[in-house]
């Protein structure tokens, strides 16, 4: 796997967020919430160039390091989405930046994991619930429309979505197929899920869980599933997690069906490279799904990409047979 190398032009703020429509949260995993709208699409570029102040503060980083070798470790092992106090902002900085240099996927899948269990996490999903509406069912329809015809022939029994988030998608998916008997929405923000579990609007077949998805999928999944991931959660996995997911569920849970709708960078040429690579300020991972799939025993029926705000969105039904 080959990376581009560079760095990391985004502050950890975590205090200051702001989620309110029209007005994005200061914080690099989470770069627009609300209605606002950016024209420019993310790209692995975005995570090689920065300025003169992230300069600064990789090599106040390093610094510190050196001078705190066991906190240094202790962050490169647990990293911080939202360090507080100089020396820990100025530490992750300069691990982000190594990590990426070094090839860490695990360290970047542990930082997403710290941001989205967590206060930024929760953050999101109390506010940014516009996204069922603004991408998903006007974004997608074209795609949701293909999965209903793919679906009407194979009649899965379950429905399992892992980055739940809010539970609107999967209710509503759940509404759209008769012949489901059960649904599982998965999601690693322990708070959200106490509000879904807690909500009287849920379908009653839907049962919500707090757990990793790949693993709960691995440990749990079933046969004649439609496994469903919506507007980013794949992305926070490195890839050989995934392929250990995708490989369980063709080669022991067929039929299958999954429905993925995940970014990519705009500058990944997916024709020709099938690397993983960080991209945006959140460094979050643009995987080449149709390689995924087809590696681990997929067949890719429908994929297609569109936008929505900053982000170019890929839809892809994958079938299992």
């Amino acid at each position: 796997m080959e990376w581009n190398s560079g760095c990391i032009k985004a502050e950890v703020d975590l205090f200051n967020l702001a989620c309110r429509p029209g007005k994005p949260i200061k914080h690099p995993l989470i770069l627009i919430c609300g209605n606002q709208t950016m024209n420019k699409i993310l790209t692995i570029d975005d995570a090689e160039h920065y300025g003169l102040k992230q300069k600064a503060k990789i090599s106040l980083g390093r610094f510190a390091a050196k001078a705190a070798p066991r906190r240094a470790k202790q962050l490169m092992l647990s990293p911080l989405s939202a360090p507080r106090g100089l020396r820990d902002k100025s530490i992750m900085a300069f691990l982000k930046h190594q990590a990426r240099l070094e090839q860490r996927e695990e360290f970047f899948e542990a930082l997403h994991e710290d941001f989205w269990s967590g206060q930024g996490g929760d953050v999101f999903a109390e506010n940014c619930d516009h996204r069922f509406e603004q991408m998903f069912l006007e974004k997608q329809k074209h795609d949701f429309e293909q999965l209903l015809k793919i679906c009407a022939t194979r009649a899965p029994h379950q429905i399992v979505e892992f980055g739940c988030n809010s539970g609107l998608l999967l209710n509503y998916m759940v509404q759209q197929f008769p012949n489901i008997k059960s649904a599982v929405g998965i999601d690693i923000n322990r708070q959200q899920i106490e509000r879904n579990r807690q909500a009287d609007h849920f379908d009653p077949r839907i049962q919500f869980l707090t757990a990793d998805g790949v693993d709960w999928v691995i440990e749990n999944a079933e046969p004649n599933t439609l496994f469903v991931t919506n507007g980013g959660v794949m992305e926070y996995f490195r890839r050989s997690r995934l392929n250990l997911m995708m490989n369980r569920i063709s080669a022991h849970l067929s039929p299958a069906i999954f429905f993925a709708i995940e970014p990519n960078a705009s500058d990944h040429d997916l024709e020709n490279n099938v690397n993983s690579i960080p991209f945006g300020e959140e460094l979050s991972f643009s995987h080449n799904y149709k390689d995924l799939f087809v590696t681990n025993g997929f067949d890719v029926v429908h994929q297609r990409a569109t936008t929505f705000e900053s982000w170019k969105m890929t839809a892809t039904i994958a079938v299992s047979d």
